[in-house]
């Protein structure tokens, strides 16, 4: 038998962080998981339920995680690659203080995690059919029963119970839903993230890292602007093509960083800069190709440079920006700097009007850094006087 906490533990719990949830409230739980079900070791996108749990549960903030398992430690090769502290145990657990207690073979998200500590309740399912997760002050014999009479909490994300092939493969589906990201855009949502779902999915179970993934999509990015450069309404139209699978492929290795709990630093890096180069590539392909398809005439290579020379400014105020920092409406964000201007451009490529696109273009990068830096000194003078008083 053991404790969650013994008596001699109180100068060591006044140390430990504690953390404040959406609800106001500040919580600090520990958690155990029942592995004693031989679903836990099925796979979900190379990863096994019982490691994505753990994950979700340190992503959550939980003080101390235990996995109760009465045979040989499961191997939960991601949280030892990433130093996740766990504890086994082969004896049920006595608990003396409120716990987060969860079946091993559950699919549950960090913020519903987070949400069933902060109200010491039991999860639901969006149907209000209960699952094997919530807060107890004692073990009574079984989860259920230790789960019993709590108030129910109703899941906003997947939360899912892995049985059999059947409910592995649903739980999966749901999983690869939860990939996408509340800073999408409609065009991301409907159109660039589900076609670069089966390519992550397929990548998922080969050796391939998203960071190739990313660098594949900043060459493939730099390779349709050559195209674009070559002025003819063809080779506009294919670097156009050319241009909107690299929009997937940058789609593609964010879901396959996430569902493989691979997300780095690196990984951010590498997206960001291959993203902004793409972008700093175009404008200037845009002008070259122009030029050479107006007869060498017009102001189209002084119109590349203005936006490329507006990006290179664009990418100097995000990286000074801090993230509290006000900024300009987000499809103004996403028409210049994200992926949403690939299908513009292939659209008027098709009509053989990709001039249009430049002008616009300039326009919206440099209206991108004037807002930015507009709403940092709009905000400067009540910060400082917040520091000041």
């Amino acid at each position: 038998m053991w404790d969650i906490y013994s008596p001699t533990e109180n100068h060591c719990l006044a140390n430990l962080p504690r953390r404040r949830f959406g609800t106001g409230k500040v919580v600090n739980r520990p958690v155990i998981l029942i592995a004693t079900d031989p679903a836990c070791q099925r796979s979900l996108a190379t990863l096994t339920v019982l490691d994505r749990l753990a994950l979700a549960a340190h992503q959550a903030g939980v003080e101390s995680i235990v996995v109760i398992h009465d045979d040989v430690p499961p191997p939960m090769v991601r949280c030892r690659e990433l130093g996740i502290e766990i504890e086994f145990s082969v004896h049920p657990p006595r608990i003396v203080r409120p716990t987060l207690l969860i079946a091993g073979n559950l699919i549950v998200q960090p913020d519903d995690l987070k949400k069933v500590m902060a109200e010491g309740g039991r999860l639901c399912a969006a149907d209000k059919a209960l699952l094997p997760c919530g807060i107890t002050r004692e073990w009574s014999g079984d989860l259920d029963a230790s789960l019993a009479a709590k108030p129910p909490v109703i899941a906003k994300d997947t939360a899912s119970w892995v049985k059999d092939d059947l409910t592995a493969a649903q739980a999966e589906d749901a999983l690869w839903e939860t990939m996408r990201r509340e800073t999408d855009s409609s065009i991301d949502r409907h159109f660039n993230r589900p076609l670069a779902r089966p390519l992550a999915r397929g990548l998922a179970h080969t050796p391939v890292s998203p960071n190739v993934v990313s660098v594949l999509a900043t060459v493939v990015g730099v390779a349709a602007a050559w195209f674009i450069s070559r002025g003819e309404p063809q080779w506009m139209i294919l670097g156009a093509l050319i241009l909107q699978l690299a929009a997937v492929l940058d789609c593609a290795d964010g879901d396959l960083a996430r569902i493989r709990h691979r997300e780095t630093a690196t990984g951010k890096w590498l997206s960001f800069t291959g993203r902004r180069l793409g972008q700093l590539c175009l404008f200037a392909g845009l002008g070259v190709g122009l030029h050479q398809m107006h007869g060498q005439a017009g102001p189209w290579l002084w119109l590349g440079l203005a936006g490329v020379i507006g990006g290179v400014i664009a990418l100097v105020v995000e990286l000074r920006v801090q993230p509290h920092h006000p900024t300009p409406p987000a499809w103004l964000v996403h028409l210049a700097v994200q992926r949403d201007y690939t299908l513009p451009l292939l659209a008027l490529a098709v009509v053989n009007r990709t001039e249009w696109f430049l002008w616009v273009g300039v326009i919206l990068v440099h209206a991108l850094w004037l807002l930015t830096v507009r709403a940092r000194r709009t905000e400067q003078p009540g910060a400082a006087a917040g520091e000041a008083a």
